[in-house]
């Protein structure tokens, strides 16, 4: 397991996710964000349509709920901690971290 940073236009928070997961982090949250959230049939509660247009409402821990549910229920992803600050402002000892704004 190893750290990453994931924020949504929010606090950047640092999560433990499963080694793979971190050291390929852009293409998982790809995956999730232009692909499961539209095709899957359990993404359904996602979807919103708001003035006639159809979209989808999600942020970083519903990615962590879909690694854990759907990717690796066997290694779950657990929040560590906010860092109270935006990822673009991160502190020097998390510059180097994996980081995805969604």
């Amino acid at each position: 397991m190893k750290e990453v940073i994931l924020s949504h236009d929010s606090e950047a928070k640092l999560y433990l996710v499963p080694d793979e997961v971190a050291e390929d982090l852009a293409a998982y949250c790809w995956d999730f964000a232009a692909n499961w959230l539209w095709k899957s049939p359990h993404a359904k509660k996602y979807h919103k349509s708001i003035n006639g247009v159809d979209g989808v409402i999600f942020g970083a821990p519903d990615f962590i709920d879909y690694l854990n549910e759907w990717l690796f229920p066997d290694q779950p992803s657990v929040l560590v901690k906010g860092l109270g600050c935006y990822d673009y402002e991160l502190p020097e000892e998390y510059t180097d971290y994996p980081k995805y704004n969604f």
